[in-house]
């Protein structure tokens, strides 16, 4: 009898959500409005801000916080050379000049403070960090970083909803976080994503942003709580949530704690069956890691004499889904021109050694023990 497909992950979607939206659509008012409004305050609650404001995706949560930190042409920000290319586009997007980072080690993937320090300029505005797979990186280097060498940071958040460091949560440390509610994020709204901030005056900047420079929205100017009419004090955009992706975004948070409960049994599981296949050369980051992690995705480094793509492949026809996160920003085609391959390698030693051997493994809230049985005893056959 076949047996059933492992995806990398699953999203805990299913009647509650479906009640959510249903919600929204009898109400008749989809856009911006009371949903939007306690989302991003339990949102914040959550994350342990004074603001969230709530944005259409991910990618237009990093533009805004770029933006209102006043990152501009010929600005520099550091950001890791493993992560998702969103980060690095919105720097180009900006004028900005995006200067690649190392990694802190085998067993951690997170940003290396020591390499970000090694690569400050005068012209260097923003340092971007990045919880890989839901690992906190070590926020505190990065605080008395940026009070020393004055850099501002601003937190790529969205694999660590939840995750903790030293009492304080991901998202919370710097400028801002940002965050993605994308369906393989350990919360989905499908589309969307949310800024989270302490700073009162940077979060107006965002609300600006979002919605095309004006003072107030058509909830507000419905309900009275807005002037008749609006005005329109800078230029903006319209990266607005509507109030469907709201709707979901409420419900998903509340499932959020039991969820990561979830992955992270999952995540021992997985760590404990694959323990024996160290003996040929499989390595597990994060064996020792500081804080508390969100598990949103379950990375190993393969042997060094492994063929990814050839263990990718019987993975594959075993049903299981498998993926790589990430590729170094230096490796694709669209930066040519702006990162040198060859150089990228010598300066940043640690990526160079990751990258070819990282490997991403199934890991959810869904998922069942014997799931993790197959997965372990399937890796091992592919590794021969």
């Amino acid at each position: 009898m076949p047996q059933h497909p492992i995806p990398l992950t699953q999203p805990t979607l299913d009647e509650e959500e479906e009640r959510a939206v249903l919600r929204v659509l009898r109400s008749r008012w989809v856009t911006q409005g009371p949903e939007i409004r306690a989302f991003e305050e339990q949102f914040a609650c959550a994350i342990g801000t004074s603001h969230a404001i709530a944005v259409a995706n991910g990618t237009l949560a990093l533009e805004i916080a770029y933006a209102a930190s006043g990152l501009g042409p010929g600005d520099e920000v550091l950001l890791p050379a493993i992560t998702f290319v969103a980060c690095w586009n919105a720097v180009l997007r900006a004028g900005a000049v995006p200067v690649l980072a190392d990694v802190q080690g085998l067993g951690d993937l997170t940003l290396s403070p020591a390499s970000v320090e090694s690569l400050i300029t005068e012209r260097t505005r923003l340092v971007i960090t990045m919880p890989h797979g839901g690992f906190p990186p070590d926020m505190q280097a990065f605080e008395e970083l940026s009070r020393r060498r004055g850099v501002t940071i601003i937190e790529d958040a969205c694999h660590a909803p939840l995750a903790e460091l030293n009492g304080r949560r991901i998202g919370s440390f710097g400028l801002a976080g940002t965050w993605s509610f994308y369906g393989n994020k350990n919360m989905t709204t499908g589309e969307g994503g949310m800024i989270t901030t302490n700073d009162a005056a940077f979060a107006e900047k965002c609300r600006l942003l979002r919605s095309h420079g004006l003072t107030s929205g058509t909830w507000q100017r419905e309900t009275g709580e807005g002037p008749a009419l609006y005005d329109v004090l800078q230029t903006g955009t319209n990266a607005r949530m509507d109030e469907l992706r709201a709707a979901i975004g409420l419900v998903q948070l509340e499932k959020l704690p039991s969820a990561t409960a979830a992955r992270r049994r999952n995540a021992e599981h997985l760590r404990e069956l694959l323990a024996p296949l160290g003996d040929r050369g499989l390595e597990i980051p994060y064996v020792h890691h500081r804080g508390t992690s969100a598990h949103h995705l379950f990375c190993v480094l393969l042997p060094p004499d492994a063929e990814r793509e050839a263990v990718m492949s019987r993975l594959r026809e075993e049903g299981i889904q498998t993926s790589v996160h990430y590729r170094p920003i230096y490796e694709f085609s669209a930066a040519r021109g702006i990162h040198d391959e060859e150089e990228m390698r010598r300066r940043l030693p640690v990526t160079a050694k990751v990258a070819p051997r990282l490997l991403t493994l199934p890991l959810g809230p869904r998922q069942t023990a014997e799931d993790n049985e197959r997965i372990a005893e399937a890796l091992g056959r592919a590794l021969g």
